[in-house]
């Protein structure tokens, strides 16, 4: 995958990289990628074809349901455009988090999502219901022209990335939540990959507790400027 530059892209991740409310802190994130292989995708693509056209095999057994056990969020995995955008998501995942390796997750760790309202939707009432400010619709409003303009979202499939602990990037943190959209528009080969994630502030700053007995003082908190509501109004320059 080949990692698209965008200026626009690179302001909005600074406003999302940790916005902070009381007790939590939201860390947010926008990529974008061309469905184009470097050697790498083009052996894990291989790699994938060959395990995935083996399962499609064994399950043309007559104990098997074929016609339902390849049922993917993709299409049917007997089909190469179904496999294709698969790996595509796979290798965005790679991209994204270098540090880990996604080549063994299943299909089932996604799903196509019916509309691009449904993840507005989402975002609105997890994102943006956290943070209360006057320029919120502001920001929401660049996210989504950004992408737009980027994958054309009315031509665009939508999926989510729901991984258990053993695939989640995130397991690490102390996270509270963690959301995952991916907007694939395969006529102009692009991905957007939009992820952004509620991390405990309280978990996270070890400052907050006693060396000697662990213990816990609330009036830390108060005490703490980092315990503040990020300020949006500076994004208005961003984008002048």
């Amino acid at each position: 995958m080949k990692y698209l530059e965008s200026e626009v892209f690179d302001a909005l991740n600074c406003a999302l990289a940790s916005i902070e409310i009381p007790d939590e802190k939201i860390i947010g994130r926008i990529e974008a990628y061309s469905c184009k292989d470097t050697g790498e995708d083009k052996q894990l693509r291989k790699e994938l074809e060959s395990k995935l056209l083996e399962e499609i095999e064994e399950l043309k057994t007559p104990e098997y349901s074929f016609s339902s056990s390849i049922v993917s969020p993709f299409g049917p995995l007997d089909q190469t455009a179904s496999r294709r955008t698969f790996f595509y998501l796979i290798a965005t995942l790679n991209a994204v988090f270098p540090d880990y390796d996604f080549s063994g997750m299943r299909h089932e760790v996604f799903n196509k999502l019916p509309s691009v309202s449904m993840v507005q939707n989402t975002v609105q009432n997890t994102l943006f219901k956290l943070v209360n400010s006057p320029s919120t619709s502001f920001l929401q409003q660049r996210i989504w022209t950004a992408i737009d303009e980027t994958v054309d979202l009315s031509n665009c499939d939508i999926y989510s990335f729901n991984p258990d602990w053993k695939c989640d990037p995130y397991s690490d943190e102390p996270t509270i939540w963690a959301y995952h959209f991916f907007f694939v528009n395969r006529n102009l080969k692009r991905i957007v990959l939009f992820t952004y994630r509620s991390v405990s502030n309280i978990s996270m700053n070890k400052d907050l507790y006693d060396d000697e007995d662990g213990e816990f003082y609330m009036e830390d908190i108060e005490d703490d400027n980092r315990y503040i509501n990020y300020d949006y109004d500076h994004l208005q320059a961003m984008f002048a």
